[in-house]
């Protein structure tokens, strides 16, 4: 359990998320554009947040979500050094989300041809 900064955000996936295995680990990443100001025009400015969501919350909810998709991120700030690719010291901010909740029905997710019900989402 983390003792620090938590967040949460709510916002549409900017692309399909990414599944990969880390040591035997599900790792499902995403990046978020989240609303933040309305401009003048009517248009929003948004922030943009990169997600990660570990083990079975994340094998859980990568069908589930989509470009475009809404969701509520619940999680974990995360301030990461690293070396540019001129050796000069970053660093990068993201989120370690707990839970994923999708706010929006995924119009591209998988639908197992036996399962004539729509995704429960």
């Amino acid at each position: 359990m983390s003792n620090g900064a938590k967040v949460s955000l709510t916002g549409r996936l900017t692309k399909d998320p990414q599944q990969k295995n880390w040591q035997g680990t599900t790792v499902v990443s995403f990046t978020v554009a989240v609303n933040t100001t309305k401009k003048e025009d009517d248009k929003y400015i948004a922030d943009f947040y990169n997600v990660s969501i570990w083990g079975k919350s994340g094998e859980f909810i990568f069908p589930r979500v989509a470009k475009g998709s809404l969701v509520q991120v619940y999680g974990d700030l995360i301030l990461q050094p690293y070396k540019d690719k001129n050796n000069v010291e970053q660093k990068s901010l993201s989120v370690r989300a707990t839970d994923v909740l999708p706010l929006s029905p995924v119009a591209n997710a998988k639908k197992d041809e036996n399962d004539d019900d729509p995704p429960p989402f």
